[in-house]
């Protein structure tokens, strides 16, 4: 039996991945215009131009869309960042870089678009806040956190309770400046958001650096 050709899967693959990019661009556009709750799959299906056959075989479900939105974009790029060759060699560079990375994409006006949903939707519907915190902020502090214990075990770092530090390095980071983003609308500049990320991380060291 002939095994099938290798750019035939590869073809497959890429209009796989290009359904599930579209299908989320459409639904993270309904989601902001009409709500969590008041979306419908057959309106993200159309608006996607994909059937929702589709859309179930790749999230499963409209809960597991959200979460993929929520965490997807984020989270490939912060992981990538601290399983990279550099994130062993040089601790305090690639913290920087996950710090510059993560403040940038949550600045941005799709990010805090979804931010202010999530708020406004949470108050009456509690699963959508325990969606986007599962999806987002909780699994991002555990790579965070796992990357700090890995660096302590190598003596690069000093922290006694990694899943705290995490916490406290990304609260830091992105507290006051993305409230000032929601409730004033104000964008916060690059040179701006650079202080912010140079600051943080050197306090972070200066408490559990070893060198």
């Amino acid at each position: 039996m002939s095994s099938i050709p290798s750019q035939i899967i590869s073809d497959v693959d890429r209009r796989n991945s290009e359904k599930k990019t579209a299908v989320i661009a459409a639904a993270t556009h309904i989601f902001l215009e009409q709500g969590f709750h008041n979306s419908s799959m057959d309106a993200i299906a159309r608006a996607a131009g994909v059937s929702k056959q589709t859309i179930y075989n790749n999230f499963g479900s409209k809960e597991s869309l959200f979460s993929a939105i929520a965490s997807e974009r984020c989270l490939d790029m912060l992981s990538a960042l601290l399983k990279s060759e550099q994130a062993d060699a040089n601790t305090e560079a690639t913290l920087h870089a996950f710090a510059k990375t993560l403040l940038h994409i949550l600045l941005e006006p799709a990010a805090l678009a979804l931010h202010r949903l999530i708020i406004a939707e949470s108050a009456r519907f509690p699963e959508v806040g325990e969606i986007y915190h599962r999806a987002g902020p909780e699994r991002g502090n555990q790579l965070l956190a796992k990357y700090l214990d890995h660096q302590s075990k190598l003596h690069h770092l000093d922290v006694q309770n990694t899943a705290l530090a995490a916490q406290q390095f990304t609260g830091a980071l992105i507290g006051s400046v993305r409230t000032r983003a929601l409730v004033l609308n104000k964008t916060i500049s690059p040179a701006e958001q650079r202080r912010i990320v140079d600051y943080t991380v050197k306090c972070f060291m200066r408490m559990h650096g070893t060198s």
